[in-house]
């Protein structure tokens, strides 16, 4: 009887040990170099499972850029780390490199984010004690597609008589629409006022539109377009004139000097045909006042 009795209490100890012990690490245990086989003398090795102490987040990024997705790992032996792009391995390669650096940290780095790239990637990390993952998902931006302004026509020189209404039209093509600048004679143009306005469309037509034009609308009129790809410029004249006058001027009035000529003996009032055709009166006239007399000698 008490033989049975102190078996059975050995199996209960076992039991219940065994049903505490949680396997947190694996140990297993090697010969020493002396070759001794004493349990004493066994050199024993702990393996630790993968386990991630650092993940990246969910990214969006714009095509073209850079990316970098950084994480730290631990485990023991130091995990091997792999990645799966929709399930797909990762390749090193001119656009993607992994880079991993001390303490664990570790990084999948994007030289130039392509298209081809978006998807969920997914981080594997391995060793002899297990391992662990990860999954992160990279949205690609499609590229805004940029081209600099330029002009499909530039505005051409006027010459305006004052008090009439002048365009000044030109059509420029970019991507984004650009920012018009106006300047006239190196000063900025005012609009939005009773007189000159600004007008544009979709479809890149500019209009610089001046009514009642005055001489001080004259001068160098240079109109810059401006976006994120470039800017592009350009000159063009205005010229005012006086409006002529389109009233006839009112005839002058004849003055007449008096003359000694029987032909043209003229006065205010006209030709004196009595006078123009009498001899005797005229030389009479003249005799008096040069006090000449007619000789009864003759």
């Amino acid at each position: 009887m008490l033989t049975l009795s102190l078996c059975f209490n050995f199996k209960q100890h076992n039991s219940e040990h065994a049903r505490l012990q949680v396997p947190t690490s694996q140990v297993r245990s090697r010969s020493s170099s002396r070759g001794d086989v004493n349990d004493q003398d066994a050199i024993q090795e702990k393996f630790y499972p993968p386990r991630f102490i650092q993940v990246p987040e969910n990214m969006s990024i714009e095509e073209g850029r850079f990316c970098r997705m950084d994480f730290k790992v631990s485990g023991l032996p130091a995990p091997d780390v792999s990645w799966y792009l929709n399930g797909r391995p990762v390749q090193s390669d001119d656009f993607h490199k992994m880079i991993v650096s001390e303490k664990g940290f570790h990084s999948l780095i994007f030289e130039v984010v392509r298209a081809s790239d978006a998807g969920a990637y997914t981080c594997v990390a391995k060793n002899r004690a297990g391992e662990a993952t990860f999954t992160v998902q990279l949205d690609v931006l499609a590229k805004e597609h940029r081209r600099a302004p330029m002009f499909i026509y530039k505005p051409q020189s006027k010459k305006v008589f004052e008090g009439d209404s002048v365009k000044l039209e030109c059509q420029i093509s970019a991507i984004p629409p650009p920012k018009l600048f106006w300047k006239r004679n190196n000063e900025m143009v005012q609009f939005n006022t009773d007189r000159i306005s600004l007008y544009h469309d979709n479809s890149g037509r500019v209009t610089l539109l001046i009514k009642d034009v005055n001489k001080k609308d004259a001068g160098w009129y240079t109109v810059s377009a401006v976006n994120e790809a470039g800017v592009t410029t350009c000159n063009t004249r205005l010229d005012v004139t006086a409006r002529p006058n389109q009233t006839p001027p009112a005839p002058k009035q004849l003055r007449v000097r008096p003359t000694f000529s029987k032909y043209l003996a003229l006065n205010g009032k006209g030709l004196d045909v009595k006078q123009a055709f009498n001899p005797e009166g005229e030389f009479q006239r003249l005799a008096a006042q040069s006090g000449l007399y007619e000789s009864e000698e003759l």
